[in-house]
């Protein structure tokens, strides 16, 4: 059940909560009145909550809920430009950030159902030109962050490249390339750099780019509006917001560990495959290593220790969030864009309200 606080917070100063225009709620399971009217009641609370959390003269946040495939709640506060006053709105993309890995590790799997490659491959085979580390790390290494590859970030920094300065997925390489020691100790070590790896990899293999490998083994079959543009601006994209409210104009262009521009909405529509969809399949959580925090990382997506998946991102001014529920029916997802916005509260409470039980009025 919801606890006090959280209703208390979601309720304050509210006396008649209103549907976002055009938002209906579907009768997704065939059952009786009574239990529409408790995903209506969740949703007037999910309203209340981000109207609770967010401004709309700052940037804000975007969220949706799917439940069994279907988009049972979506809505949007705050402002997605600053200096034109545009509104957030639940059409908005976003860059996912590191929310963006499990659909490169989705792309290696489906390589490897095809017969074109294994995880147990060395990462030499597929890549060229890295060091003597490349013929020990294995594909599946990258993909559970277990190949203690330190984060190409760092080396870029190291080098002059800040966020603000150009640079391309194949100077990325480069730079990865350069690096000749990983880090020390054993298991599970997170770094971008596996990931970038990988998406070279899928690239290798398919001979396609990983957008356009993607896009048609995943995005266009799924019906999804997503698409990897790490630097794209514009076009109903939100702009990167810093805490102090400077815009923040990423220029890195790597990809494979974020860069996918999308909703919420598409992306808990997507969620629904680790339910039932032959998209992911069940062999997203075979190898998966513990974190030391109590919870597994498979492909691109914690297993925690509650049986639920997630993951969170973060890549300039742009958080997210994404979970799934123990029993794969409920997906939630959440984007926004500026450092201050409350990611954690507001995922937080949308997931109290949707996976704990309301008892609906009496019809």
């Amino acid at each position: 059940m919801l606890s006090i606080g959280l209703v208390a917070v979601v309720l304050a100063g509210c006396a008649s909560p209103t549907l976002p225009q055009g938002r209906s709620i579907p009768n997704l399971w065939g059952v009786e009145p009574k239990d529409i009217l408790a995903v209506d009641k969740k949703s007037d609370l999910s309203d209340e909550l981000l109207e609770s959390l967010t401004s709309t003269t700052l940037p804000g946040c975007s969220a949706a809920i799917a439940v069994r495939g279907e988009l049972v709640w979506a809505n949007a506060r705050g402002l997605a430009d600053l200096e034109s006053g545009t509104p957030l709105t639940t059409s908005t993309r976003f860059d996912i950030a590191s929310i963006s890995k499990q659909f490169t590790a989705t792309a290696v799997l489906l390589l490897q159902r095809d017969g074109l490659l294994s995880l147990s491959d060395p990462v030499s085979r597929y890549v060229g030109g890295l060091p003597g580390w490349a013929d020990e790390v294995t594909l599946e290494a990258l993909m559970h962050h277990s190949a203690r590859l330190p984060d190409f970030r760092i080396a870029l920094e190291d080098r002059g490249l800040g966020f603000a300065t150009s640079v391309d997925q194949q100077t990325t390489l480069v730079t990865i390339a350069r690096e000749r020691d990983r880090e020390p100790g054993e298991g599970y070590y997170y770094s971008n750099t596996h990931y970038v790896l990988l998406a070279a990899v899928v690239e290798s293999v398919s001979g396609q780019s990983l957008n356009d490998f993607l896009q048609e083994r995943v995005f266009g079959p799924l019906d999804l509006d997503m698409v990897i543009a790490p630097t794209q601006l514009g076009d109903g994209i939100a702009t990167s917001y810093e805490v102090d409210l400077a815009v923040q104009r990423g220029a890195w262009a790597a990809y494979g560990h974020t860069g996918i521009i999308t909703t919420p909405i598409d992306l808990a529509l997507w969620g629904d495959e680790y339910r039932e969809g032959e998209i992911v399949g069940d062999d997203f959580a075979i190898g998966a290593i513990t974190d030391g925090d109590g919870a597994l990382y498979g492909a691109g997506v914690f297993l925690n220790d509650d049986g639920t998946l997630s993951h969170s991102g973060r890549w300039g001014g742009y958080l997210s969030n994404f979970r799934v529920s123990v029993d794969r029916e409920v997906v939630m997802a959440v984007a926004c864009n500026g450092r201050g916005a409350p990611r954690a509260d507001l995922a937080n409470g949308l997931w109290a309200l949707w996976t704990d039980p309301i008892e609906a009025p009496s019809p």
